[in-house]
Parts: structure tokens; C-alpha cells; sequence
């Protein structure tokens, strides 16, 4: 890789919201809409579009879009299945276009990494993130997270918390599945919505990285 030790991330050229970390890219080998473009196994602070069916260079696949979760810059996308199975080691992996994306050198971004799901150390949040460390999971303490990523949401339903009636859906790691707590979707009580939206992370479940 040419990238040296010194630039761990790429940024969103438009807004500079971190979307991929160095040792997770996989191949500089893969052209997007613009040229050049990057595999990554992880994608983080990105929004998964609608998934379809996309006949690419190399065959058929089913595709979703993705878009920087700050601006809304199109990145490229992520492989959600192939269709020919010499072409399977590209499921759930993420082609970022190199026009897209900046490499970072910036002490604030580089220091701003959260927490890995401790059983794959797959990146789920960042540390800028946290909102509280006051919070109670099923297991213990829990951290309320304004933002997640690399996590796959659950099915909503209405769940009594200790604050009251609220709808939420667990959350699992992306990449082993591992339940690692629950999105806020809506609270009933009218001093609880500031909760809407965000994430509770057990930290029985997380690996803490560069606290």
C-alpha cells in the first residue's frame, strides 16, 4: 500500500467526515462512476440506499448505494450479494471512488476513534460521539452514542425502560452479529425525546480505542 502510517483515514472531500480507515482498504484495484476507486472491508458515518440489482464490469450483483451520513455526498456503494461465486469474497465489502474522499493527516480526526465490538473489533462508534456514560444496558453500565456505524438495526417494538415507555430496536455488530444494545426511536415521554435517534452501546461490549 502506498499510504504511509501518518494518514490512517479518508474523509469526505465535501464535508471531512471520517468514512474509512486505512487498514481496512483492501484494494486500490476497482473502478467506480469516476475512475479510480477503493475496496474497503468497513465503512463508518455512511448511509446504505436502497438495494438493486447492478450488472458491473465483473457480473451481476446486488448493490446498495452509499452516502456520506453528514452531507449526503454519494461515495460509491457496498456489495450485498454476487451472483457468480467467484465473486463472492466481495459481499459486504464497500467501493469508495478515490475523487470522493481525502486522505487525513489531522490529529483531531485521527484521535476521535471510540469503541470496536469486542468479539471482531469491527469499528461501531466514535468517541466524540458519546452523549453520556450514565446509562444502565442488560448486562451493566452503557453509554448513550449520538451516532453508530457498522451495525445492523434491528426490528423496532415497544420496550419499558427504567425512564419509562419508549420504541426502540436492538443493535448487532455488522460484521459477527453480536447484540450490542438499541436504537432510541421514539419516546413516549415528552422529557425523554431528547433520546430519539440515538444509541445505547453496552460497554461489556466494546473495546475501548484510543480513550
Amino acid at each position: 500500500m502506498e499510504e504511509s502510517n501518518d494518514a490512517p483515514l479518508f474523509s469526505c472531500r465535501n464535508c471531512r467526515n471520517p468514512v474509512a480507515l486505512r487498514h481496512d482498504l483492501l484494494s486500490k484495484s476497482f473502478i467506480g462512476k469516476s475512475g479510480q476507486a477503493y475496496m474497503f472491508a468497513h465503512a463508518m458515518n455512511v448511509v446504505l440506499g436502497q438495494t438493486e440489482d447492478r450488472k458491473l464490469m465483473t457480473g451481476l450483483f446486488s448493490i446498495g448505494n452509499i452516502y456520506c451520513s453528514k452531507c449526503g455526498q454519494e461515495l460509491g456503494w457496498k456489495y450485498i450479494r454476487a451472483y457468480d461465486a467467484k465473486q463472492s469474497y466481495k459481499e459486504g465489502r464497500f467501493i469508495i471512488e478515490k475523487a470522493r474522499i481525502l486522505k487525513e493527516y489531522e490529529s483531531w480526526l485521527i484521535t476521535s476513534f471510540g469503541a470496536s465490538c469486542y468479539k471482531c473489533r469491527n469499528h461501531v462508534s466514535l468517541h466524540d460521539d458519546i452523549v453520556s456514560k450514565a446509562f444502565q444496558g442488560r448486562h451493566g453500565r452503557a453509554f448513550l452514542f449520538s451516532h453508530a456505524m457498522n451495525i445492523v438495526v434491528g426490528p423496532k417494538e415497544d420496550r419499558q425502560l427504567l425512564t419509562g415507555l419508549h420504541t426502540v430496536a436492538d443493535i448487532y455488530c455488522g460484521d459477527c452479529r453480536e447484540v450490542l444494545g438499541w436504537k432510541y426511536e421514539k419516546a413516549y415521554a415528552a422529557t425523554q425525546k431528547y433520546k430519539e435517534g440515538k444509541f445505547i452501546i453496552e460497554k461489556s461490549k466494546i473495546v475501548k480505542e484510543n480513550w
